[in-house]
């Protein structure tokens, strides 16, 4: 077939059934039971043409400042409802980086933050004493952010753009949950490189049905010298509970350290 041993793995284990569907603000109400099925259209069609194309071509930045601008309240009840571990998995893999997380004091930059559940998670693996920057393109996400008190700045920024940081600003990146929803072409995984210092950690997870998109990416920064590759998960349920996702969608965590 001309496939790595990488490549089959991936194409194995992403089922992911294509729907063609609109999801412009006017045909987004994430509000009780269609949350579920909302979600699934705005992140799982990506090859019928409406969301940013084929997968890994990513979502238009107000589309996806829509969506969660308008599931907002409900954004934490809905995945914890579906099983949504990301956010405490990939708070584990880094405070089993740190030689000792509630000791350690560096910066943690949280991309893609959210409504604050990856920071929470964040606070709870250990990381009482770091300095965490909490970014997302929702204004709605960050005000709920902010009342979890457990940010020490907020940001509004696209991750698709350059990142308004100095270069070697932190320790680590934390990126849960969002490269769906950007290409590699947009350079980000470059941009979390370029802010983190030397020596420092990117951890994100990207689902299996997007995974091959980022897989040469990925690649070509082990090979030019960006990172090294610590870990990388099996792939595993993306939101188990989910009936529309289950067994259907999996996911990948990833954990990189910027070389010296």
């Amino acid at each position: 077939s001309g496939l790595g041993i990488e490549h089959r793995r991936w194409l194995a284990a992403s089922s992911t059934p294509q729907l063609t569907v609109s999801t412009s603000r006017a045909d987004v109400h994430l509000t009780g039971h269609s949350a579920a099925r909302q979600f699934w259209m705005a992140t799982s069609i990506m090859a019928s043409g409406d969301v940013g194309g084929e997968a890994g071509k990513g979502m238009a930045p107000e589309e996806a400042r829509a969506l969660y601008d308008d599931w907002g309240d409900g954004y934490t009840t809905s995945v914890e409802s579906w099983g949504y571990t990301m956010p405490h998995e990939i708070a584990a893999a880094l405070a089993s980086l740190a030689d000792d997380a509630p000791s350690f004091s560096g910066k943690i930059l949280d991309a893609g933050a959210g409504d604050g559940l990856s920071g929470r998670e964040l606070r709870a693996a250990g990381f009482k004493n770091a300095d965490i920057t909490g970014a997302d393109l929702s204004p709605k996400l960050l005000e709920i952010a902010a009342s979890r008190s457990v940010y020490d700045q907020l940001k509004q920024l696209d991750l698709s753009q350059r990142l308004p940081f100095e270069s070697e600003s932190f320790d680590m990146v934390s990126c849960v949950g969002t490269l769906t929803y950007l290409a590699p072409s947009s350079g980000v995984l470059a941009e979390f490189v370029r802010v983190t210092k030397p020596g420092g950690h990117i951890c994100y997870n990207i689902r299996t049905d997007h995974k091959l998109a980022w897989l040469e990416t990925e690649k070509a920064m082990v090979a030019n010298g960006s990172w090294q590759l610590l870990t990388e998960t099996e792939p595993r349920p993306y939101l188990p509970n989910n009936p529309d996702y289950a067994d259907k969608v999996l996911t990948v965590i990833s954990c990189y350290r910027k070389t010296v």
